[in-house]
């Protein structure tokens, strides 16, 4: 009975402990860690045969890309703002290209206009007032919003660059060892490694992402 109670107990422990590593990943405190406790390692390696085992740096590189993209999802989740950002910046670089329209056709009166107004508050200069608008409008990947299924592609990639490190033979068909080992990451840390996914057979659809990520990288390093 107390046996019982006692593997009770370290159950409990276990499922709160799993329960605060996730809240840990959530918050972004010791990702990496994090991240290699959720990991179960025995079954990732059976997916590439029952006596293959990852070497020590290539756990730590996979555990840190998927840290990584972990915090990215999060960020791009969380990031409520960005349609608003990504508009502000395009009404700043339309703006500035009006004013060198401007500028370009020697419109005087609407010149005059906007010069008025800009020495009023202060600005002396129409053209260093166009630069700055300019500037504002093509500052990449700052309030640009990152579309989510490149992260997904820079997460595969990555991570089949580590693979191929560790010299393993890669094909792309459904039964393949990439395939299982890329289900297995993603089962693991759901939709990490793949978007939510419609198709009616999953496995298919997933390899049909590999593919797509895929095309041309594994012909050029295999």
């Amino acid at each position: 009975m107390f046996a019982n109670h006692r593997d009770g107990i370290e159950r409990g422990q276990m499922r709160d402990q799993e329960t605060s590593n996730r809240r840990k990943l959530n918050l972004g405190i010791d990702a990496i860690g994090t991240v290699d406790t959720i990991l179960c390692w025995d079954k990732l390696e059976l997916c590439f045969g029952a006596s293959f085992r990852f070497s020590t740096e290539a756990k730590f590189e996979i555990t840190r890309e998927l840290a990584i993209q972990q915090a990215r999802l999060q960020k791009l989740l969380s990031k409520k703002n960005s349609a608003e950002s990504f508009s502000f910046q395009e009404n700043a670089k339309t703006l500035s290209e009006k004013i060198e329209r401007i500028i370009e056709t020697n419109d005087k009166r609407t010149f005059s206009f906007i010069s008025d107004i800009l020495n009023r508050e202060g600005v002396s200069d129409v053209s260093a007032f166009c630069d700055v608008l300019k500037a504002l409008g093509s500052a990449k990947n700052v309030l640009e919003p990152v579309r989510q299924n490149d992260l997904f592609r820079d997460i595969i990639r990555k991570i089949v660059k580590v693979l191929l490190k560790e010299s393993i033979p890669l094909s792309l068909h459904v039964q393949s060892t990439l395939n299982k080992f890329m289900t297995e990451l993603d089962r693991q840390l759901p939709e990490t490694i793949f978007p939510i996914s419609n198709a009616r057979y999953i496995e298919e659809g997933r390899i049909r992402i590999l593919k797509d990520y895929l095309r041309g990288y594994l012909r050029s390093n295999t």
